[in-house]
């Protein structure tokens, strides 16, 4: 090196102080490779764990055929109009329903097409969706009927049952209507609905018989007789007044 570099030169074409502190300079060279590693890991960390997340699967609800604007949560449910699909989070859709709960008792306010992700904004609390009325169509009634515990075989009867109505009118006890929807029943809530509760039947009753029911209502007794919930078999017509109650069949 004294060849190459004879002495009393190398002074001269370094800066004062660089080959006096060594130990100095290799430290902070050291200290900012640390440095940097310690940056690069914690970046790597961040991403994987990134990654990691919009990776998991996640549930999401999707829509299995077109949905007009106006249907009811009750009807897609019931219907079967969407499917519960796994997808991975990066994929969900913001605002994507994940718990039915969250729209229950709402009505579509948009148009919905198939393979849509169902978002708590395509529904909403209308004023027909909370009300009783929402839940009404076509040649569809409610009509309320008062019936002490024994008649109205309370509590057992709970709403979305069907129940058998039978009315005595004088000596002759007949079935006034088969396969009857409960509404509601007594301080129970209407299904997706927010409509107040009553110590009465709702029952919903096609409207060419809303004045038999309220005629039934005011001026007969009447009972309901609770239906199966699966295969309940077809309820006959049969009168019977003092003469044949003994009779049978």
């Amino acid at each position: 090196m004294e060849n190459l570099l004879p002495s009393g030169k190398l002074g001269k074409l370094m800066p004062n102080g660089v080959l006096g502190t060594p130990r100095r300079t290799f430290a902070v060279g050291l200290i900012a490779v640390i440095l940097a590693a310690f940056l690069l890991l914690v970046y790597l960390r961040s991403y994987r764990n990134s990654v990691k997340s919009t990776s998991a699967p996640v549930q999401a609800l999707v829509a299995k055929r077109y949905i007009p604007k106006g249907t009811t949560w009750d009807t897609i449910a019931k219907n079967g109009y969407f499917e519960a699909t796994v997808i991975s989070k990066g994929a969900l859709a913001e605002g994507a329903i994940i718990d039915s709960a969250a729209v229950r008792g709402q009505v579509a306010v948009t148009d919905i097409f198939p393979a849509h992700q169902l978002l708590v904004t395509d529904f909403a609390v209308t004023a027909t969706s909370s009300a009783l009325s929402g839940v009404l169509k076509g040649k569809w009634r409610a009509i309320a009927i008062t019936l002490d515990p024994q008649h109205g075989l309370t509590p057992q009867i709970q709403t979305n049952d069907r129940v058998d109505v039978y009315t005595q009118n004088g000596a002759v006890l007949g079935l006034l209507k088969p396969n009857v929807l409960v509404l509601q029943a007594p301080n129970q809530v209407a299904s997706d609905t927010t409509a107040p509760t009553s110590t009465d039947y709702v029952l919903k009753v096609p409207v060419k018989d809303v004045p038999r029911f309220a005629f039934a209502s005011d001026n007969t007794k009447i009972w309901f007789v609770l239906r199966g919930q699966k295969r309940a078999g077809v309820t006959p017509q049969h009168f019977v007044t003092a003469t044949n109650l003994f009779a049978g069949r």
